[in-house]
C-alpha cells in the first residue's frame, strides 16, 4: 500500500541510530536483576524500588539493606517528633494552628488560612495535626498539586504495611480528583517537575499490590497527552525490563505499550514509530505477537495527520505566562471546538481536563465541561473509555469540583440543581445546594436572588396544586427567600422584587389567591423605581384583569399619574383597549378624557424640548447681533460692529494679562477649573472650609460672567499640600480640577496615576451611574485589602473605576471572579489597569513641522497661522505625511513655489 511505501522511506535514514538504541534498551532485560532503574521520581530510590518488588518476583534477589534502613529512618523521625513537641517553636506553632482551626469555624471559605493551617501544621510535627488540617483543607477547596504531594511525602515516609501503601495510593488517586497534572514548559523542551502527580504516582507503582493496573490507568490517561505522552511510555517500558522475569509476557507488554502509544497524536510518535519498527524487525523471529502492519500504519498516519491540527493549538498555549487565565481560557475554546469532530472522546476528555486544571477559577470552563459529559452520557460513552479518572466521572462529579473551586459562581450552584432535578434527587438534596449557596458568601444580592429564584422554580414544578399542604409550604418558601434576602442585604436586597414578582403570580393563577396576589404585586409596584416601568404595570393590569375589573381600570389610572413614567402612550393605549373590551360607554368616555390629557402633556412637553433644543442651535447666531435690526445694517458697518465688540472684548482680556502677578507666592497659590459658570467665590470658600483660604479670584469674561476657572491663594505650604491632595472633589455635582501654579515644571505635582501596566489596579467599566466608592469598596474587598478606590470624573461621572489592592494575587481573583457580572443590570467589565502606551512622536510635533501652531500652545489672541485658512480636507492630507514631503507639496515639481491657480486646483479636489 502507499502509505506503508512512504513510512519505509521515511525510516530508512533513522533506521541504523534506532536500530542501535533499541539494542542497548532490549539487552537490558538480561541482567535486570543486577541492575537498577531510574523513573525519574523526587519520591522513591531506585534500590527501594527493586528490593520492595522482588516481594512478588520469585526469580529476583532479596536485599533487606535498604529495609533496615527505611525502619531506621522511621525511627528517626518519631524519635525527631517527640522531640520537636517539647521545642519552644513548635509550642508557639502548635497555639497558632488551634487559634487558626477556631478562626475557620466561622470563616468556612478563607482559602489562605487553610495554606496557613498546613504549614503550620508541619511546624507542630504532629502527625494527626497534619492529617487534620489537609482533610479540612480538602473538604472545602480541592488541594494543589504541591499540596497533596507534601501531605503524601508525609504518609510515605512512614508507609511500610499493606495497609499504610494502600493508603498512599488512595491519596494519589484522591490528588487526581482535584486537578489533572500539570506541567511546565521549558523552551521547546517539557520539564516534568516535582509537582508532576502522575509521575510521582507511576514512581510509587511498583510498591503497590496491582502495579500493573496502576501503569494501564496512567497511559490511558497521561499517556494522551500531546507533550507529555512518550515520557511516559518510556518509563513504562523501563519498568517492564526491570520487573518482568518472564520474556514472553515483558515481549507482550511491550509491543502493547507501543500499539497503544501510536494511536494517538504526540509530537515524538515519528521516533516511537521508528523505533518499534526497528525493534520488531529484529525479534520478530522470537516474537508470539503477530502485527498487522497495514492497521498499525493506518492508524499512525491518522494520527500523525491529527497531530498537525492540533499542534498550532498547543504550542499557542505554551507561550503564555503563568497567570494568563483569560488567554488560556479562550485558546481552550477554540482548540476544543476545532478537535470537537477530530479526536478521540477520550482523548478530548483530557483536554477538557487540562484547561479546566489551568482555568479552574474560570466558571465558564467548568460550565463548558458538564455540558461536554452531559452530551457523552446522553448519548453513551465510548466503548474503549478507561476506567480510570477523569473518564469514570458524571457530570454530578464535575459540578461538584467546579463549586470547590469557584464557589462564588451562581450559574454553576444552578447548573448542579438541574443535575439534581434532571437525576431524580429530592428535594432535601437539592436544598443542600440551595444552603450551600447562602453560606457562600456572596458580595452582591443577585447572585443570591438568581439562586433562590432558581430553587422557588424548582418548587413551583414539584408542587401539587391540589395537595393544600404543598402549596402552605411553597408559601412559605417565598416567604423565607424574601425574608433571608431582607436581612442579609437590607434595602439592596431584590430591589425589582422579582421574587415578589414570581410570588404574585402563581397566587393569581394556580395558588388561586388574587387577594394576595394583588397585595404582593402592590408591594412590587411602590418598591424602588417600579413604578416608573410601564410594562410592569400593564402585567400587574393583566393579572387583575382575572379579578376585578374595576380595580383594574383603577391600575391603569394610577399609573398614568406615576411619576417619571417611561412609556405612558403604551398605558393609555392599553387602557383604551381594556375598556372598549370590558368597559360602559362611561367608562370608555373617563378613559379617553383622562388619556387625552396625559397625552396633551406629553405632547407638551415634546414641543417645548424641540423649541429648547432649536433655541440652542440659534444661541450662536443671537450671539453676536447688536440689534434685531442687524439684517438691515449695511456689511461695512457690521463689520465695524462686530470689530468693536472684538477690540471690547480683547482689551478685558487684556487687562487681565497685563496685571502685575507677584510670583514671589506662587508657592501659596493653586489653580482651580472645571468649576460650574454660576458659583461665586464666596461659594468656593464655603465648599472648601477645610482649606484656610485667604483669597479667591475667578477669572471672567467680557460680560463679567466666570470662565470656569481661577486662583486661589492659601495660607502657608502645607495648606497648598493639603489641597493638592484634594483634587477631584466634587462641587456642584462636577469634579474640582486643583493643581500648582509654579514656573518651573520640575517643582509642579507630577502626574499621580501610572501610565505603566498595574497588576495590582483594576480598571473596571460600565459602573451604574449611582454607584458609591463605599459600594465599591465592599463589593471587591472579598478578595483582598483595598489600597485606594477611585471613580473617575470629567464635568460628570464617566461610569468607570480604578481599585487598587495591596497585591497582585487580588486583583487576579477580582477579574476572574467579577469581569462580565452584572451590578443593578449594568454589565461590569474588570481588568488589570494597563493605560495606553503614549506615541511616539506627538501630533503636535507634525503640527509644527507643518507651521501650524497646536491651539493649546498659541495665546488667546495671537494672530491664526496662514495654513489654517486651507480646507479641513486639504490639511488632513498635508499633515498625514511627513514633513519634508509635506512642505515639498506646496511647491511645483520644479521646486518653484505654488501659484494661486496651482492652489485653486488643489481645492478642487
Amino acid at each position: 500500500m502507499a502509505s506503508s511505501d512512504t513510512g519505509k522511506e521515511e525510516i530508512d535514514e533513522a533506521e541504523e541510530e534506532a536500530l542501535l538504541k533499541s539494542d542497548d534498551d532490549y539487552d537490558m532485560r538480561e541482567v535486570s536483576e543486577q541492575s537498577s532503574i531510574n523513573l525519574e521520581g523526587p519520591l522513591i530510590d531506585e534500590d527501594f524500588l527493586i528490593n520492595d518488588s522482588s516481594k512478588s518476583q520469585p526469580n529476583a534477589k532479596l536485599d533487606f539493606t535498604s529495609n533496615n534502613k527505611i525502619m531506621s529512618e522511621r525511627k528517626e523521625t518519631e524519635s525527631d517528633i517527640s522531640s520537636d513537641n517539647e521545642d519552644d517553636t513548635e509550642g508557639e506553632a502548635l497555639k497558632q494552628y488551634e487559634d487558626l482551626l477556631a478562626e475557620l469555624e466561622s470563616e468556612k471559605y478563607a482559602y489562605d488560612k487553610y495554606v496557613r493551617l498546613c504549614d503550620l501544621s508541619h511546624a507542630t510535627g504532629d502527625l494527626d495535626n497534619i492529617r487534620k488540617a489537609y482533610k479540612s483543607f480538602s473538604e472545602v477547596y480541592p488541594l494543589t498539586a504541591e499540596l497533596w504531594l507534601r501531605y503524601i511525602n508525609v504518609e510515605l515516609k512512614l508507609a511500610q504495611s499493606p495497609n499504610e501503601i494502600e493508603k498512599v495510593e488512595t491519596l494519589f488517586k484522591r490528588a487526581f480528583q482535584d486537578y489533572y497534572c500539570k506541567y511546565n514548559f521549558s523552551l521547546r523542551t517539557l520539564e516534568l517537575t516535582a509537582s508532576d502527580l502522575a509521575k510521582n504516582f507511576a514512581c510509587f507503582a511498583p510498591r503497590c499490590k496491582d502495579a500493573d493496573i496502576i501503569w494501564k490507568q496512567i497511559l490511558s490517561t497521561y499517556g494522551l497527552h500531546c507533550f507529555q505522552s512518550r515520557d511516559y511510555f518510556q518509563m513504562y517500558q523501563k519498568y517492564l525490563k526491570v520487573f518482568y522475569s518472564n520474556e514472553d509476557n515483558q515481549n507482550d507488554s511491550y509491543i502493547e505499550s507501543f500499539l497503544t502509544e501510536l494511536r494517538y497524536p504526540h509530537v515524538d510518535m515519528e521516533e516511537s514509530f521508528i523505533e518499534f519498527k526497528v525493534f520488531y524487525e529484529k525479534n520478530k523471529e522470537t516474537l508470539s505477537h503477530k502485527i498487522k502492519w497495514e492497521d498499525v500504519e493506518r492508524r499512525y498516519f491518522r494520527a500523525k495527520e491529527q497531530l498537525q491540527k492540533i499542534l498550532p493549538f498547543e504550542e499557542k498555549l505554551k507561550t503564555f505566562a503563568e497567570h494568563a487565565y483569560r488567554e488560556k481560557a479562550d485558546t481552550y475554546f477554540e482548540y476544543i471546538e476545532a478537535a470537537d469532530k477530530l479526536l478521540d472522546e477520550n482523548v478530548l476528555q483530557t483536554i477538557y481536563e487540562r484547561m479546566v486544571a489551568e482555568c479552574c477559577l474560570n466558571a465558564d470552563c467548568w460550565l463548558k465541561y458538564i455540558k461536554f459529559i452531559e452530551y457523552r452520557d446522553e448519548y453513551g460513552p465510548p466503548d474503549e473509555l478507561p476506567a480510570f479518572h477523569p473518564f469514570n466521572q458524571t457530570a454530578d462529579d464535575i459540578s461538584k469540583r467546579a463549586l470547590r473551586n469557584c464557589s462564588w459562581s451562581p450559574e454553576l450552584y444552578i447548573k448542579r440543581m438541574r443535575l439534581f432535578e434532571k437525576m431524580g434527587k429530592t428535594k432535601e438534596e437539592i436544598q443542600e445546594i440551595l444552603e450551600g449557596a447562602v453560606a457562600a458568601g456572596f458580595q452582591t444580592p443577585e447572585p443570591t436572588v438568581v439562586i433562590w429564584l432558581e430553587y422557588l422554580t424548582y418548587l413551583r414544578r414539584h408542587t401539587d396544586w391540589r395537595n393544600e399542604n404543598e402549596c402552605d409550604t411553597l408559601r412559605k418558601t417565598f416567604n423565607l427567600a424574601w425574608t433571608i434576602l431582607g436581612q442579609q442585604w437590607g434595602v439592596l436586597a431584590d430591589c425589582n422584587c422579582e421574587i415578589l414578582q414570581f410570588w404574585g403570580r402563581l397566587e393569581y393563577g394556580p395558588l388561586q389567591d388574587s387577594k394576595r396576589g394583588k397585595e404582593l404585586w402592590t408591594t412590587v409596584m411602590e418598591s424602588s423605581d417600579n413604578a416608573s416601568k410601564s410594562g410592569l404595570w400593564i402585567e400587574f393590569a393583566l393579572l387583575e384583569m382575572r379579578r376585578d375589573l374595576e380595580s383594574t381600570r383603577n391600575i391603569f389610572s394610577k399609573a398614568l399619574r406615576s411619576v417619571n413614567l417611561d412609556n405612558p402612550s403604551v398605558i393609555s393605549s392599553a387602557w383604551e383597549r381594556f375598556e372598549r373590551c370590558n368597559g360602559t360607554a362611561k367608562t370608555l368616555e373617563n378613559c379617553l378624557k383622562e388619556c387625552h390629557g396625559i397625552n396633551k402633556n406629553i405632547s407638551l412637553k415634546l414641543t417645548q424640548h424641540k423649541s429648547n433644543i432649536k433655541s440652542k442651535k440659534e444661541v450662536k447666531s443671537v450671539k453676536r447681533k447688536t440689534s434685531p435690526l442687524r439684517d438691515e445694517v449695511p456689511p461695512k458697518l457690521s463689520r465695524n460692529l462686530d470689530t468693536e465688540v472684538n477690540s471690547c472684548e480683547k482689551r478685558t482680556f487684556k487687562d487681565h494679562e497685563d496685571q502685575t502677578i507677584d510670583i514671589s507666592k506662587d508657592h501659596l497659590r493653586i489653580f482651580l477649573s472645571n468649576l460650574d459658570y454660576n458659583i461665586s467665590e464666596e461659594q468656593i470658600r464655603a465648599e472648601l472650609i477645610e482649606l484656610k483660604i485667604v483669597n479667591v479670584e475667578l477669572i471672567r469674561s467680557a460680560n463679567g460672567r466666570s470662565r470656569g476657572f481661577g486662583y486661589a491663594e492659601l495660607i502657608n505650604e502645607d495648606e497648598v499640600e493639603k489641597a493638592l491632595a484634594m483634587d477631584r472633589k466634587i462641587l456642584h455635582g462636577r469634579p474640582l480640577y486643583i493643581s500648582s501654579v509654579l514656573r518651573d515644571k520640575q517643582q509642579r505635582q507630577k502626574f499621580k496615576y501610572s501610565v505603566e501596566i498595574e497588576p495590582q489596579k483594576l480598571f473596571v467599566k460600565g459602573l451604574p451611574h449611582d454607584v458609591t466608592e463605599e459600594e465599591l469598596k465592599e463589593i471587591f474587598a472579598a478578595f483582598g485589602n483595598i489600597k485606594d478606590v477611585r471613580l473617575v470624573h470629567h464635568k460628570e461621572f464617566k461610569n468607570i473605576a480604578y481599585i487598587e489592592y495591596e497585591d497582585e494575587s487580588s486583583a487576579g481573583k477580582a477579574v476572574l471572579a467579577l469581569d462580565k457580572t452584572k451590578l443593578r443590570d449594568h454589565l461590569l467589565s474588570v481588568a488589570i489597569s494597563a493605560p495606553p502606551p503614549k506615541p511616539a512622536t506627538s501630533p503636535s510635533s507634525t503640527m509644527k513641522s507643518l507651521g501650524i501652531i497646536p491651539h493649546k500652545q498659541r495665546k488667546t489672541f495671537d494672530q491664526k497661522p496662514r495654513m489654517s485658512l486651507i480646507p479641513d480636507a486639504v490639511r488632513k492630507n498635508f499633515q498625514s505625511q511627513n514633513a519634508p514631503n509635506s512642505l515639498n507639496t506646496l511647491n511645483n515639481h520644479n521646486g518653484a513655489p505654488k501659484t494661486n491657480e496651482d492652489f485653486r486646483n488643489l481645492l478642487k479636489r
